[in-house]
């Protein structure tokens, strides 16, 4: 049982962004390891969530299994009952799960232990197996979500970017889970040390900014920006996540949040940074990429942070640090965008900001 998202929090062992191998090493301070007494038997990982009909978590994840040679499968599981996962982890050959919405707070009292981004963030995506003492699994909830939009800014900016980003404000669209994912990362890893957060409601951002206010180890300032006017007096953000569906403004809120991107993003008189969009479902080319690829910023799809946040969950299960090389990488992108066109009516948005 869980005490509280922000309480026993432990830093982890890691510092220097880009090292999954260290992931891996501060996921045996939960336990020992799973697989020495299973090496290279079959094993089953879940996904559980509803609606869950087009992920492409499937098509990742057995694709990343063959590329290792492991005789494993990744299951989808639609479901909103929490206790179909738990029951399914118990089984032996249970090697791991991954928890969407509307799962990833309420599965939190299900795990024996959090790490300390998923204590920090308030929600997991990830359930990862270990040993007690007495050879006893340990269900542990982590949060790979910012560990992908870590790798997505760290592989995608120059050194000069990655400084700027570093010096300057970020800036966070939306309010859900992904917002307090991109947060995280940009403090922790990116060293923004002021964020805004442009969203519908103020109410949603103000229990945010609560939430990162218990945790101990988060420092940076987060701020709610809901006036276009107050969006124009503040300096511009460098690093920018945007988390919203890829639909046009229709109440009152949304309107006014979509004046004040536009009031933050469109400054003529200084170089734009980078955004990184994480909608990509049904294409990556949304309203929002097409309107701050035009403006001059440098756009990373939302693809990336999804197969970056995958292969995190994989050094986990798999306990291996080992890295896809670039052609595997090349052969993993083909995968997920043929799994986009297969769902997707579109072939070019025009921009509706």
């Amino acid at each position: 049982m869980i005490e509280s998202v922000h309480t026993a929090e432990m830093s982890p062992t890691y510092q220097t962004p880009s090292d999954l191998d260290a992931v891996l090493k501060d996921s045996f301070r939960y336990g020992s390891s799973l697989l020495n007494q299973r090496p290279k038997q079959k094993g089953n990982a879940y996904l559980l969530g509803y609606p869950i009909k087009h992920s492409l978590a499937p098509t990742l994840h057995n694709t990343l299994f063959d590329l290792r040679r492991l005789p494993w499968t990744y299951h989808r599981l639609e479901s909103k009952e929490k206790q179909d996962l738990v029951n399914l982890l118990s089984q032996p050959e249970s090697v791991g799960a991954a928890v969407t919405m509307p799962h990833k707070v309420s599965f939190i009292p299900l795990v024996d232990d959090l790490t300390e981004e998923a204590r920090g963030i308030g929600a997991i995506n990830t359930v990862f197996i270990r040993l007690d003492n007495s050879g006893k699994r340990k269900y542990i909830g982590t949060n790979t979500d910012t560990v992908g939009i870590r790798e997505s800014f760290l592989r995608n900016s120059t050194p000069d970017q990655l400084k700027r980003g570093k010096g300057s404000p970020g800036l966070v669209i939306g309010a859900g889970g992904a917002c307090r994912s991109a947060i995280y990362a940009l403090h922790h890893w990116l060293h923004v040390d002021e964020i805004y957060i442009v969203n519908r409601l103020q109410s949603e951002v103000e229990e945010i900014i609560s939430s990162f206010s218990k945790v101990s180890s988060f420092k940076a300032k987060l701020r709610f920006v809901g006036s276009p006017d107050e969006a124009k007096s503040l300096p511009a953000p460098f690093f920018v996540v945007g988390t919203v569906p890829d639909f046009p403004p229709q109440t009152d809120g949304e309107k006014i949040a979509r004046q004040c991107i536009e009031a933050l993003m469109t400054r003529s008189d200084e170089s734009q940074g980078v955004v990184l969009e994480m909608c990509y479902h049904p294409t990556t080319r949304t309203s929002f990429a097409v309107f701050t690829e035009n403006a001059g910023w440098k756009v990373i799809p939302g693809t990336e942070p999804m197969i970056w946040q995958g292969i995190a969950q994989q050094v986990l299960w798999t306990e291996s640090g080992k890295l896809v090389n670039e052609s595997e990488y090349q052969k993993i992108e083909k995968v997920i965008e043929a799994g986009l066109a297969a769902h997707s009516p579109r072939t070019d948005t025009k921009s509706s900001l």
